[in-house]
């Protein structure tokens, strides 16, 4: 049998289940949470698990099976999670989803026994959560001019928000599938939406206007004016209400300290609370908000560039994702904090198959060098990001996803490695039922680029997207 992501332990025996076979659950408090047993005998169906997740997790198990076979095999799986998390995020902030698409990937993603949907929501781009205390963010901040994304450009205005509503169904569907939501709200940088409304919360005070173009700006939070931290506050509440699960996301990457260095207050502020450097600044305010968060009964996830300040809260979490900060992530994990996996090489599926080849996305080991056991125990998970400067077609989004998002699932939940043949091999049928679910595939004379390859994809990205042509569309 064919089983992906890999179970932990399977033996299949001589003969079948009969057509009349029943299932039967049993709740066992002895497993751990996502583990566990499933055994087919001739005249049952038998579920043995801690929880209703296990027990979801066991069905999906069974959904391979029956696929490969007329007559469900007598056999017994034991199966558990490597990592605890196990995520995928969809940037909806520069290009936006359907929620009958977003629901897609997501009822695809809980197959791949995925259970974090981590939800990008604020960008310099757009605003994208529905607020009741700042009904500005809904409408001016929400919404872009026209959209000049690489050597594509729309004139047409760009955006709204997703409604409570919205997102209260998306989090109700996810619970069907035991996913938990995380939203984000990315700040100090990438805020020019929500700096459109409240310009005074930016050290100059100017007007700022929504982003219509790709990139890092200047104009970021002040952390040295109150206000700031009333108006956030707020929003965290409002994103608190509507996703009620543990981990909440604040981003803290590409957050240019230019502003700062030229406000005054900026640097009254830097030297009273005797900070050396601006990093240690940027994380003096991401520590206020992990604090404001932790109070609310949240875990807080911030991008590895946080790292670069030596003085980040150790209740973060910590995201990796950009290789030049390795050194201080694995001291960061090695010192006792906790981590998630995204390594931009090979997880971040917003690059087509020439710069992140199939073969790379499995190939990714989830031990950074530099850990020690006790930094790789503090390891919670992997997670893979698509942002979508420039996707905004369903298949596109989809195709960029699958196949290699499922090299991610192998990895997430299972210690078992395959050799890149071996493994298309193998996820012959978890394909089968992905595509009945409506899924578009990369074509497969796209999955065997090495990583000879990445120079070439390099290449045509940048003449896709950087080059001074310009095609319009219309989306």
């Amino acid at each position: 049998m064919k089983l992906i992501p890999t179970p932990l332990k399977a033996e299949f025996y001589e003969g079948y289940a009969s057509q009349t076979a029943k299932e039967n659950i049993t709740i066992n408090p002895g497993l751990e949470s996502e583990e566990y047993i499933l055994s087919v005998t001739s005249d049952s169906v038998n579920i043995e698990s801690a929880s209703e997740k296990g027990v979801f997790y066991a069905r999906q198990t069974l959904k391979q099976i029956a696929m490969q076979s007329e007559r469900l095999p007598i056999c017994k799986i034991h199966d558990k999670p490597r990592f605890e998390y196990r995520g995928f995020m969809i940037d909806s902030a520069r290009h936006m989803q359907e929620i009958d698409e977003i629901k897609k990937i997501i009822d695809v993603m809980s197959m791949l026994k995925f259970n974090i949907f981590h939800w990008h929501l604020t960008e310099d781009q757009g605003w994208r959560f529905e607020s009741e205390k700042y009904p500005g963010l809904n409408t001016k901040a929400a919404v872009r001019k026209y959209s000049d994304f690489g050597t594509t450009i729309n004139n047409k205005p760009y955006g709204r928000v997703y409604t409570k509503e919205e997102m209260k169904d998306i989090v109700s569907f996810c619970k069907d599938r035991y996913i938990d939501v995380i939203p984000e709200f990315d700040m100090p940088g990438h805020v020019s939406s929500l700096l459109h409304i409240f310009p005074e919360l930016s050290c100059h005070g100017n007007a700022v206007e929504v982003k219509t173009h790709q990139g890092i700006y200047n104009d970021i939070l002040c952390p040295a004016k109150d206000k700031t931290y009333e108006v956030v506050e707020n929003i965290l509440d409002e994103f608190c209400e509507i996703f009620p699960y543990k981990y909440f996301h604040i981003g803290g990457d590409e957050a240019p300290p230019k502003q700062w260095e030229e406000c005054p207050e900026c640097n009254r502020l830097k030297a009273e609370k005797g900070l050396a450097k601006w990093t240690e600044y940027q994380n003096y305010f991401m520590n206020i908000i992990i604090d404001y968060l932790s109070k609310k009964g949240k875990d807080t996830i911030v991008w590895n560039d946080a790292a670069k300040g030596s003085n980040l809260d150790k209740r973060a979490i910590l995201q990796f994702w950009k290789e030049g900060y390795t050194k201080p992530s694995v001291e960061f994990a090695n010192g006792g904090g906790r981590m998630i996996l995204s390594p931009f090489k090979n997880y971040y599926m917003d690059y087509d198959y020439k710069i992140t080849p199939f073969r790379k996305t499995l190939a990714f080991k989830p031990r950074l060098s530099g850990l020690t056991d006790e930094g790789y125990n503090n390891v919670i998970g992997v997670e893979t990001p698509i942002w979508t400067e420039y996707i905004w077609e369903n298949e596109k989004l989809e195709r960029f996803l699958f196949p290699r998002v499922i090299a991610v699932a192998q990895t997430a939940w299972s210690e078992k490695e395959f050799g890149f043949d071996s493994f298309v091999d193998e996820i012959e049928y978890i394909t089968k039922l992905i595509s009945d679910k409506g899924v578009v595939f990369e074509d497969t004379s796209e999955w065997g680029y090495s990583k000879y390859t990445t120079a070439l994809g390099w290449l045509r990205f940048v003449n896709e997207h950087y080059m001074p042509s310009k095609t319009e569309t219309d989306y």
